[in-house]
């Protein structure tokens, strides 16, 4: 992996290689780092991984584009720093491209995204009541994994995406069955994205030895552990092995990121936005 500095203008195209950009690197309250939604661009297409309410406003006046630039969406849990701008993406795709976001997601979370999320929103317009397919194109990822826990795999916009359940807000301890529906995702095998998620070392474990590709990872932190039981907190993250440590980049942080220092306690760093991570 190789990074270069955001320049001017916001990449959707690049020379082919994949490459990730943080919209932002912050927690759900942060206003200096925005909120923890990525790009991915290789060749001619691109996928934003999660729009959180300051999405579009960072994509106008940090890096010079538009949200409604954006045709493809894959959104990992909904809370309203992940799906926040949602409801704007869908509506702009009505009213002023004309065109509907193509979105990856399974089923379940369909669901849950347009009753629980969406509905109260925009299920109502001057052409009468709209559905989730006026508004979105939804494209399936298929199941390859059940136990120890759900994995779903797509080929989409020329990336190979595994989505993983992870363990984020659970009504009982430790339980996936009774959490909220929350996605991480490995990309093309080479980088996994945890998204929001507990600490869980023996998830990592599994993943890593099974995707043996993957060289780098970014790992949702909580630098003081205020939402232990909710978000990983810093202090756990540092009882993982030193060779899985070395390859983790810490995102999802707060303000009180300035109390640590990542790479003396053995981190690959921070995460962070106006920085592109090219991957050969």
């Amino acid at each position: 992996m190789k990074t270069r500095p955001f320049i001017s203008n916001i990449e959707l195209t690049n020379d082919g290689k994949l490459s990730l950009f943080f919209i932002g690197t912050g927690n759900a309250f942060t206003k200096t780092s925005f909120q923890t939604n990525l790009l991915l661009v290789k060749g001619k297409e691109h996928l934003l991984i999660d729009c959180g309410t300051l999405c579009s406003y960072a994509f106008e006046n940090l890096y010079n584009g538009k949200i409604t630039d954006i045709r493809n969406l894959l959104l990992t849990h909904p809370h309203a720093d992940h799906i926040g701008g949602v409801e704007e993406m869908a509506l702009a795709g009505k009213y002023i491209t004309k065109q509907k976001i193509n979105l990856i997601i399974n089923d379940e979370f369909k669901k849950l995204l347009w009753n629980q999320s969406l509905r109260g929103g925009i299920q109502y317009s001057e052409e009468g009541k709209m559905t989730f397919e006026d508004y979105f194109n939804q494209l399936k990822p298929k199941q390859i994994l059940k136990k120890p826990f759900e994995m779903y795999e797509i080929d989409a916009f020329g990336m190979n995406l595994k989505l993983f359940r992870t363990r984020h807000v659970c009504t009982k301890r430790d339980s996936l069955k009774n959490s909220q529906i929350s996605y991480g995702l490995i990309i093309d095998d080479k980088v996994l994205f945890t998204a929001d998620t507990q600490y869980n070392p023996t998830q990592l474990k599994f993943l890593l030895d099974k995707y043996k590709n993957i060289e780098v990872i970014f790992h949702d932190c909580d630098i003081k552990g205020f939402s232990r039981g909710v978000h990983a907190a810093y202090d756990e993250l540092n009882l993982l092995p030193a060779e899985i440590r070395a390859k983790t980049y810490l995102c999802h942080y707060s303000e009180a990121v300035n109390t640590i220092d990542a790479l003396v306690d053995g981190f690959a760093g921070l995460a962070k936005h106006w920085v592109y991570y090219d991957f050969d």
